[in-house]
């Protein structure tokens, strides 16, 4: 039996999917056809993406609030970040998956399709996706889709859950600054793992908190209420409010090496290890990931794309950290400290965007116990 054959496939239009297919919505794929496959219409406000870049990018047009400064609070010490060149920059759901998809279904060349995806292979080298719409064929398939299977794989190595609740809530009093937000705060309580909260303010009246665990098992959804609850009374002057807008979500932080690609399915997202193993950053990774198949695909090269052996430096970084996280050598809260309170903040997001040198890093080494590192790294190169 034949099937709809198509060019390209994108499984699942969370950010990563949308980030690709924004790119492939471009006159130069006018030639192809692809189909875009995800069982949500994206309508709803359910998430929010925090990344910093200098200038102007792909999606300045639907950044909602943008910050130059940003406070930092430790158990111990506080202090206000200088981001320049930087900005710390905020995009809303609703925005992102409007923005990309009108221009995606104005492209002709793209099919939008609401469907529940069941299987994704390869048989006689063609990628296969089965959904509830039918069964499709494609030379490649880009999928974001995190399974289960893969998590419990992961499990089997360092690991942890970055989980998190936000309120979206407006004061009655103007309480926020505007141009002040907090960008961590590891003053609350750190009884189970590493705990902060940021305070993103829209205006006067209105922000989003959001309360941050790194920890191996996920809250119960009403255990961040009381979090929230607690750091709005004691860290804020907030008093009368209302929650206009909640958001809940989790991303695995894991030594595990996620598969580039499996058979004509390349994988995206946190699917394809683009999220930060040490921090669960994942925006900006997904937009180098999505601009670099894009190219490979125009020149007309296979889109598996795999980091260069210097940049697998940062792999190591990462896999210490959470390592030093994991097994409980030091605290995130005072290590976090240390790393804020003794580095440029510039050094500290080049370093996080994987575009330092070796100096600097070897600088943000010095800022951290270096024997308690220098045993991390040790074990790290001995698991591999």
């Amino acid at each position: 039996m034949s099937h709809p054959h198509f060019d390209y496939i994108l499984a699942g239009a969370g950010a990563a999917g949308l980030s690709l297919a924004y790119r492939l919505a471009a006159p130069e794929f006018s030639g192809k056809r692809i189909l875009l496959i995800d069982r949500s219409a994206k309508q709803e406000n359910d998430r929010t993406w925090c990344f910093w870049e200098t200038g102007a990018g792909i999606f300045e047009e639907v950044i909602f609030r943008s910050w130059h400064q940003v406070w930092f609070h430790g158990p111990e010490q506080s202090c206000e970040l200088a981001l320049a060149p930087y900005h710390y920059k905020m995009i809303r759901g609703v925005d992102f998956y409007h923005f990309t998809l009108e221009k995606i279904r104005k492209s002709p060349h793209i099919t939008v399709m609401k469907a529940e995806i069941y299987d994704i292979g390869t048989q006689q080298g063609k990628s296969v996706v089965d959904c509830s719409e039918g069964t499709f064929t494609a030379d490649w398939t880009f999928s974001s889709l995190l399974s289960n299977e893969e998590i419990h794989e992961a499990k089997k190595g360092l690991f942890l859950w970055q989980h998190f609740k936000g309120w979206v809530i407006d004061s009655e009093k103007p309480v926020f600054d505007p141009g002040r937000p907090v960008f961590m705060d590891f003053r609350v309580p750190q009884e189970d793992g590493s705990c902060f909260v940021y305070v993103l303010p829209f205006d006067e009246h209105q922000a989003l908190v959001e309360f941050t665990v790194f920890s191996e098992e996920v809250w119960d959804k009403t255990t961040y209420d009381l979090y929230l609850k607690a750091y709005l009374k004691k860290f804020t002057t907030v008093t009368d409010y209302n929650i206009r807008q909640t958001e809940l979500g989790r991303i695995p932080m894991a030594s595990h090496h996620f598969p580039v690609h499996e058979g004509n399915t390349v994988f995206l997202g946190t699917a394809g290890g683009q999220t930060k193993g040490s921090t669960g950053y994942t925006f900006q990774n997904i937009q180098r990931h999505s601009e670099a198949i894009a190219d490979a695909l125009l020149k007309g090269k296979p889109p598996l794309i795999r980091p260069s052996r210097w940049k697998k430096r940062f792999r190591l970084y990462d896999h210490t950290l959470l390592r030093v996280l994991c097994k409980g050598y030091y605290k995130g809260a005072p290590l976090f400290e240390r790393l804020f309170t003794r580095n440029p903040s510039q050094r500290i997001l080049r370093f996080l965007d994987e575009t330092s040198t070796l100096p600097e890093e070897i600088q943000l080494m010095n800022s951290v116990p270096r024997r308690i590192f220098a045993k991390a790294v040790a074990e790290q190169l001995l698991k591999g």
